[in-house]
């Protein structure tokens, strides 16, 4: 095994760790209030479940994420399920006294809340992998084994010190807005129609390519419509919009090491103009053709400049993690009910 194998390994197990600490949230707090036996049954089969689905999507999931509003869906979703976790604190006697149907009330939980959160996790893990199946599965399961340790001991925690669950659950719910507001269609809306961006993340994802380029020789060279496309700073090479094949070949011609050559093809990849497919109706082709591409066109950008308030997505988190520790409390307190789960007790 060499020492790249190794470091993409390596890679991989730091991606899952990074991003997958609120899917640890999720199923702690899912199961913590199981008795052990049944609390180590849901976390096991729970994240089992989670885990083999996640696997098998992380192939598919650049285009997963393409599909309108799959985001923003699972944004809500997230926020649903934030909800019900406290809601469901108040019933704690009920889910000791459930058995099994507690047990895979908790699955069901844990499934739905972690393949949600995992969208841009699985992303990440299928370009650190690349097109090596083996090395992806070998990373993946290292990496939740470590997950699952941590689900096990944060559950454990939550049982000692009750505050640690409302903690969790501003976790899911900021996870939840970062993913409403990350969501494609909602950025569209705003930055094409209204030329304002309020998420710096709609500039990172949906305009703006970066790569490590160890030497890029002689960028004042290039064409001078490529100004403000085309940046080289601090070892990174930042290209902005959609490449086409010229540019691609231009960049090229300015760099000779290898490692630099691939680091621009990985760029081209992420970035060129992609064409729909021929299997769309043509009536339906205009209206699809964003869907398709990874990055949207310099215009985009440009339009952009000066209506730059990233500010705005703060406050959306913010609202979104009061109302996910409020509405839970305002409904008791109202008289409110929680949603009928299948935690309620045998007779």
């Amino acid at each position: 095994m060499n020492l790249e194998i190794l470091a993409k390994i390596a890679q991989i197990i730091l991606i899952d760790i990074v991003l997958s600490g609120d899917n640890a949230v999720v199923i702690a707090m899912a199961a913590h209030r199981l008795p052990d036996h049944q609390r180590k049954k849901a976390i096991l089969w729970g994240g089992g479940i989670a885990i083999a689905m996640r696997i098998m999507f992380t192939m598919i999931m650049a285009f997963l994420l393409m599909i309108p509003g799959v985001r923003f869906v699972g944004g809500l979703v997230l926020v649903w399920i934030a909800c019900k976790l406290l809601m469901g604190e108040e019933d704690e006697h009920k889910i000791k006294s459930g058995g099994n149907k507690s047990t895979w009330a908790a699955i069901r939980m844990i499934f739905v809340a972690d393949f949600v959160m995992s969208l841009d996790n699985m992303l990440a893990v299928a370009g650190a992998g690349g097109e090596n199946f083996v090395l992806l599965i070998f990373g993946l399961l290292v990496s939740i084994g470590i997950i699952m340790t941590c689900s096990a001991l944060i559950a454990r925690l939550m049982n000692r010190y009750h505050w640690i669950v409302y903690l969790g659950a501003a976790i899911l719910a900021f996870t939840a807005g970062e993913m409403i507001m990350g969501d494609r269609e909602m950025a569209g809306y705003f930055a094409r129609s209204h030329q304002v961006s309020l998420n710096n993340k709609w500039e990172e994802d949906f305009m703006i390519t970066r790569e490590p380029v160890s030497n890029f020789k002689d960028i004042g060279d290039l064409p001078a419509e490529w100004k403000d496309q085309v940046r080289y700073e601090g070892g990174k090479l930042e290209f902005i919009g959609q490449m086409t094949i010229p540019q691609h070949q231009e960049l090229l011609a300015h760099v000779d090491k290898p490692a630099d050559k691939e680091a621009i093809d990985v760029m081209y990849e992420k970035s060129y103009r992609r064409d729909v497919p021929n299997w769309v109706p043509a009536d339906w082709q205009p209206r699809v053709h964003n869907w398709f591409q990874r990055k949207w066109p310099f215009e985009v950008w440009k339009g952009i400049q000066g209506r730059q308030y990233h500010f705005v997505a703060w406050i959306v988190y913010g609202v979104v993690v009061a109302f996910c520790l409020a509405l839970p409390a305002w409904l008791k307190k109202r008289g409110g009910k929680a949603p009928e789960s299948d935690a309620t007790p045998n007779h």
